[in-house]
């Protein structure tokens, strides 16, 4: 799910997210701050096909929903 960029020459590459379903960049509509042992999380959206996907910062692993 996630696409490797280059930022400028003196950058490392950035992980740029992909949509899984139209291969869109997606984009982090929002972070939940991990608090009380819990892990933070990434909020991601497609602006193509309106899927969101939430990511566990540790894991990087997701669950994905479509809102329509």
């Amino acid at each position: 799910m996630m696409q490797e960029t280059m930022g400028s020459a003196r950058e490392q590459p950035l992980s740029q997210p992909v949509c899984p379903s139209c291969g869109g960049a997606l984009r982090v509509a929002r972070t939940v701050p991990g608090t009380n042992g819990f892990v933070e999380l990434k909020i991601f959206s497609c602006r193509e096909c309106s899927l969101w996907i939430t990511e566990s910062a540790d894991e990087g692993r997701g669950t994905v929903s479509n809102r329509s």
